[in-house]
Order: structure tokens, then C-alpha cells, then sequence
């Protein structure tokens, strides 16, 4: 998993959206298997390599299940979305009125309610619990009616057509992706919820220039859940998103923060799914 790795995007994560993948859906009925390997065949042909992507995730799911309260609390969380939601809202063209989201690895929700005032319906995703269930309650407690804004949990990673059929104008996953031990798993996964013309919006760490730098990205207690330790560079999304079958692909600067102490820059990447679509 190294190779792939590599990349890493890590972010730092914990920023309010961790990890993630998972998403679910909405629909609450769905109970989706948590902690399951990727369904997918492995490309590096080995058990041992399978074994750490499901321990990734499980490791995931259990830190955010049982640190999730606290993020919240970051004040850095709330100003990263902040930064992110606007740099995601200047690169779609959200319709209040028509945009159906998926947000992906969403958290307690920061990101979703940075962009419920431009989307018709937001649908959570994440395989963790109590992130889900602090996203629905903040919901609630707000009074936003869950045909708006709703939150599930499920791994959408693990098996195909697990939202009812549902398909997305944009699906956005901020700092989540440094946890995913298979990028290129998730971003298929993800394209599969996009409607035809719909896009992918990706934010993470950027790879910063130095080694040194790279490495004082993530504390050395984050190891067991962050697979990509050192932030990515544009030709690892890029590939990803191609190989996901998304075109006009687009990688900018979204923002940039304070990371340990150390500068560091955030990419948002975006790629559209063909209208040209076989069923």
C-alpha cells in the first residue's frame, strides 16, 4: 500500500471530516457494514496489503467513533471549512433550488452546512457513528427538516448501489482522503453516485516541497490512521480521477493554514463524469 500511498494526503485531517468514505446514505434504513475491507480486488495481488486497508479503516472508525465529540471544539476545524466550502462553492455552479450533494467522509458536518444555503438536498455520508449522529442532531437542533440535510452511515467503498438509486449533481469530500488506503478505489466508488455532467470535489494537503517538511505533516500518533502520510501532489489525483473516468480535470490552491506549527497548503481538485455514460 506503500506505492500508493504515498501520496498521502493526510491531512491533517482531523479537521473536522475525517475520514472517510462512507458514506451512506440516506436513507437511514440502509445499515451498512462498517468496518469491511474494500470490495475491490487488490491490485498489488496481496493478502497482507488487504489486511491493512481493513485495519486502516477499522482503526478510523474506532478513533473517530470515540474522539468524534471533540472536534467540534477545534476552532481551526470550523475556519478550515469555512475556507474549503467557499473554495468548493467557487468551483460548481450550486443551484439552491435544484444541487443534490453528497458529502463524503462528512463528519460532524462542517463542510455540509457551509454549503446548505446553495443545495436543494445535502446527504452525509461517513462509517462512523457517532460522527453521524452528531451531524443528524446538529440538523435537528437547527430545525432543518432531513429532506434537506441527513446524514448516514455506511461505507460506500465496500459494495455498489447502496443509496437507493440515488445519483449526485457534486459529491465533495474535504480532508479525508489521506485516510483512504485506496484512493483510487474510493474515487470509482464515489464517481458511481454522480449523476452524467456531475463533478468531484476533492480538498486535502497539498505535498509539501521538502522531506522535512512532509514529514511534520501528521503527529507520529496518527500513523495508524492516516495512509498517506506526506500530503499529495496534483499527478496522484489526477491519475485517480482519470482512472475514475472524470474529465476536465482542475487542481488549484484552495487555502492555506497553520498545520503543527507549520505552513501548509490545501488543493481542491474537481473532475466531471461524461455525459456520454454507458448505463
Amino acid at each position: 500500500m506503500a506505492e500508493q500511498g504515498d501520496h498521502a494526503q493526510h491531512h491533517a485531517q482531523h479537521h473536522a471530516h475525517h475520514h472517510a468514505q462512507h458514506h451512506a446514505h440516506h436513507h437511514a434504513q440502509h445499515h451498512c457494514p462498517h468496518g469491511h475491507p474494500h470490495g475491490s480486488p487488490n491490485p498489488f495481488g496481496s493478502s497482507q496489503v488487504y489486511q491493512d486497508q481493513h485495519n486502516f479503516k477499522e482503526f478510523n472508525k474506532d478513533y473517530f467513533d470515540e474522539h468524534g465529540h471533540r472536534y467540534n471544539d477545534h476552532p481551526n476545524a470550523h475556519e478550515l471549512a469555512r475556507r474549503l466550502g467557499e473554495a468548493m462553492i467557487n468551483a460548481y455552479p450550486f443551484e439552491e433550488d435544484s444541487t443534490l450533494v453528497l458529502d463524503y467522509a462528512c463528519g460532524t458536518g462542517l463542510i455540509s452546512k457551509k454549503l446548505a444555503a446553495h443545495a436543494k438536498c445535502i446527504v452525509g455520508v461517513d462509517i462512523s457513528q457517532s460522527m453521524v449522529d452528531q451531524y443528524n442532531q446538529s440538523v435537528l437542533n437547527q430545525g432543518i427538516p432531513p429532506e434537506e440535510m441527513r446524514a448516514v452511515c455506511c461505507d460506500l467503498a465496500t459494495a455498489p448501489n447502496q443509496l437507493d438509486g440515488m445519483k449526485f449533481d457534486v459529491i465533495v469530500c474535504a480532508s479525508s482522503y489521506h485516510h483512504f488506503p485506496s484512493i483510487e478505489h474510493v474515487t470509482k466508488a464515489l464517481a458511481s453516485y454522480l449523476k452524467p455532467g456531475g463533478s468531484l470535489l476533492v480538498a486535502d494537503l497539498m505535498k509539501p516541497p521538502s522531506t522535512e517538511s512532509a514529514r511534520a505533516l501528521f503527529p507520529a500518533g496518527a500513523h495508524d490512521i492516516v495512509a498517506h502520510k506526506s500530503g499529495f501532489e496534483e499527478a496522484d489525483i489526477k491519475s485517480v480521477f482519470e482512472g475514475a473516468g472524470l474529465i476536465n480535470f482542475s487542481f488549484v490552491t484552495a487555502c492555506k493554514a497553520m498545520k503543527h506549527e507549520h505552513p501548509v497548503q490545501f488543493f481542491l481538485a474537481s473532475g466531471t463524469k461524461e455525459v456520454t455514460e454507458e448505463a
